[in-house]
């Protein structure tokens, strides 16, 4: 008896470690992230890579997304390393050299490992037994010290060694007597080492046929990564495509083809044994820091990103872009912590890249290819623009000054043109937006031939209408599909040439400067056509006329919630600087006096606005934008961050002053209304007697304009669009017939 229960137990025993009631005994492999770096490749490379079928349908079965890099510098490989490496800007400078074994030799007199003891200081031997070293850290690191941005180079791999976690870095792009090792300013820590990896010439293989003579040894490389247990971040730095790119105006057209197609190759054939033999315990990378010469060229700058692992495929995203199909290089450290269950640092830009369903790898290729062609074609489009506004603004000022008084049919015929494009150029920004609905994708000169050609339509559509009704026709229109396109997704402004720029990674979502300004100077205008048509002429207000008041703070009110909510504008400069438009717009309509106690509650109003804004941005639950990170450095007192931020700000708008076109188009348009206001005529005073609210209207878009000016980097640019709406309809209005103007002194 008791044998048979020692059976029946022997048997249990046998079956319950065969099954899965087992499994969690053993132990479960640590995650391993495996990132690819191909130098050089663009979305045209990734093209001609897709149609090799040993690579075809593992670029299918990922998560694939377009890489916006803003660095502070040039778009070369290195400063796009060290901005993913840093999670943060940060700036490659050439004195610091490149990445080396301690046992390389630098020049006669010294290995790598002896510069790096000579440069370093207390922890300088312990660094040059590092497999990798970079000896030139400590030059990196001054050289980023007074900057206005806090950079943390080497961020990742101190994060990393800080929780035991190995990085091991192979593969190099050197060629000739040049060393470039750049991926090594991805890998390294703060103190410029990387525990493992080879970065020798064991990489590389000489071979006739290949740029230089020199092939990437993807053998050795399978080999290594393969045999890296310890490591959790094991980097590749395939440099081919690189340098063939390199070689490429030296050589025979048909030379560059044949080695192209057999980089190409090679690299589908290391990517399909790779992933062929991928564990589950890891996921594997494919991107690019950079694109090469010929594709920067042509203004195609987003880099391809493949993502494979336990996420099915579909496009990739993150918090930090908010688009499909679209992730930041800020996004790399807080995405590879989160993959090998490190806690992110708090303060970082970017955030997790995550994979969401998409319409396949075709159609991110064509959102792409519209991206960078409203890039390529933008300054074409927006240069001319406000070089024709800065003309016809001043035309028309020439104008008036000289032939208000003065008769003929040749002059009333420049006067109406004049006033025809001083028309059309109100309805740009409108169809700035609306052009985005139109799927082509034609040089710069037809867009703008377009769109100069509606608005002039427009504009001979208004031209027998009264200046209030052509206003509010105006305004109307921009302020409604600006908010109609905000509230659906942001879609048309996505692509519009006045709205985002992915590719340098100016602004990803929300409401950008160009059209804050518009919104807040179409609102306000809007508002005063209203009162205009509704009480222009009326000394008593009948009952009918008394609801305006609780319908301009209802459009107000919507106005800046959009502007200031999380998921929707996500504009704290606009917010404030509608606020403070919007206050004075409805204070002279309303014929309130704004004295001292009217100046103190505005101030108090403003700062309450601000304190609204940093306790929404800390308790939404969206992901934190920068008045996020603000708020979150003012609760926390990191005020040296506060103060570079600040500095940062001023710098770009004290730059931007200086050298954009907007701010010549401001000047311009502020000229032209100090000769409306003060010349002798005092014209808007006698315009104010025949459109009394209009005029009352642009006192709050000359306030918004200056508060846009100041509560914005970049504040130029809100403060050129908005003014727009002021400028134009007084000039149009000053250069009617001299029977119907005003001008007496």
């Amino acid at each position: 008896m008791r044998k048979k229960l020692a059976l029946i137990c022997l048997s249990f025993l046998i079956l319950f470690l065969a099954t899965n009631i087992g499994k969690p005994l053993v132990a479960k492999e640590k995650q391993q992230v495996i990132m690819l770096f191909v130098e050089g490749m663009s979305f045209h490379d990734l093209e001609q890579l897709k149609k090799l079928s040993t690579v075809d349908k593992w670029l299918d079965d990922a998560g694939a997304g377009a890489l916006s890099i803003r660095s502070p510098g040039s778009r070369t490989a290195a400063n796009g390393y060290l901005l993913m490496g840093s999670g943060g800007q940060a700036l490659y400078s050439e004195k610091s050299g490149t990445g080396y074994h301690p046992y390389e030799v630098l020049s006669s007199r010294e290995t790598a490992g002896e510069r790096a003891q000579e440069l370093g200081g207390d922890q300088a031997q312990e660094v040059a037994r590092s497999s990798i070293i970079f000896p030139g850290i400590f030059r990196l690191l001054t050289d980023n010290r007074e900057k206005p941005y806090s950079a943390q180079i080497g961020l990742l791999g101190t994060v990393l060694a800080a929780k035991n976690i190995q990085v091991a870095l192979y593969g190099n792009g050197d060629y000739e007597d040049i060393r470039q090792r750049h991926a090594v300013l991805f890998a390294m820590d703060q103190q410029g080492r990387v525990p493992t990896g080879d970065i020798s010439t064991n990489s590389m293989e000489l071979l006739r046929g290949y740029p230089y003579g020199i092939k990437t040894n993807y053998a050795y490389l399978l080999e290594k990564i393969h045999s890296e247990r310890q490591a959790g971040l094991i980097i590749a730095q395939l440099s081919d495509l690189s340098r063939l790119y390199q070689l490429s105006a030296e050589m025979d057209p048909g030379q560059f083809t044949r080695q192209y197609h057999r980089v190409l190759r090679d690299l589908s054939l290391f990517l399909d044994q790779l992933l062929v033999e991928r564990k589950p315990h890891q996921r594997i990378v494919l991107a690019s820091p950079a694109v090469n010469h010929v594709a920067a060229k042509e203004k195609a700058l987003l880099t391809p990103v493949f993502i494979w692992g336990e996420e099915a495929s579909g496009v990739l995203t993150s918090a930090t872009t908010r688009q499909s199909g679209l992730v930041s290089g800020l996004d790399m450290v807080p995405t590879i912590l989160s993959w090998l269950d490190v806690p992110v640092p708090k303060g970082l830009a970017g955030h997790v890249i995550r994979v969401e369903k998409g319409n396949g790898l075709t159609a991110l290729q064509n959102q792409v290819g519209e991206i960078h062609h409203t890039y390529a074609t933008r300054p074409a489009v927006l240069y001319t623009f406000v070089m024709l506004q800065i003309v016809i603004v001043g035309c028309a000022v020439v104008l008036w000054w000289f032939g208000r008084k003065r008769e003929g049919s040749g002059l009333l015929r420049l006067r109406r043109g004049i006033r025809l494009a001083l028309l059309a150029l109100l309805w740009f920004p409108a169809l700035l937006l609306a052009e985005s609905l139109i799927d082509w994708q034609v040089s710069g000169a037809v867009v703008l031939g377009g769109l100069i050609m509606t608005a002039l339509v427009a504009a001979f559509w208004q031209e027998a209408h009264a200046l209030p009704r052509i206003v509010m026709t105006v305004s109307g229109v921009t302020t409604a599909i600006l908010l109609v396109d905000g509230w659906t997704g942001a879609h048309l402004m996505r692509q519009s040439y006045l709205g985002y720029d992915p590719v340098i990674g100016a602004r990803f979502y929300g409401l950008g400067n160009e059209y804050e300004g518009v919104l807040i100077g179409s609102t306000i205008m809007l508002v005063a056509s209203l009162y205009e048509r509704m009480r222009g002429g009326q000394k008593e207000l009948g009952r009918e006329n008394k609801w305006l008041l609780a319908v301009s703070v209802a459009m107000y009110s919507i106005v800046l919630y959009y502007m200031v909510a999380p998921n929707l504008g996500t504009d704290a400069g606009g917010f404030l600087a509608g606020l403070i438009g919007f206050t004075v717009a409805l204070s002279r309509l309303e014929g309130w006096r704004i004295g001292k106690k009217g100046l103190l509650l505005l101030a108090g109003g403003l700062v309450m606005g601000v304190c609204s804004l940093m306790a929404i941005s800390l308790m939404s639950d969206q992901p934190l934008t920068h008045v996020g990170r603000l708020s979150q450095q003012i609760v926390h007192g990191e005020w040296s961050e506060v103060g570079q931020m600040i500095e940062r700000k001023l710098a770009m708008n004290l730059r931007l002053i200086r050298v954009s076109i907007w701010s010549k188009a401001f000047v311009v348009s502020l000229i032209a209304l100090g000769v409306l206001a003060l010349k002798n005529d005092r014209f808007l005073h006698h315009l104010a007697k025949d459109t009394p609210y209009l005029v009352k209207g642009f006192a709050g878009v000359i306030v918004g304009a200056l508060a846009g000016l100041i509560l914005n980097d970049s504040g130029i640019v809100t403060a050129a669009t908005c003014i727009t709406f002021l400028v134009v309809p007084a000039l149009y209005a000053a250069l009617e017939e001299p029977a119907q103007e005003r001008c007496s002194t």
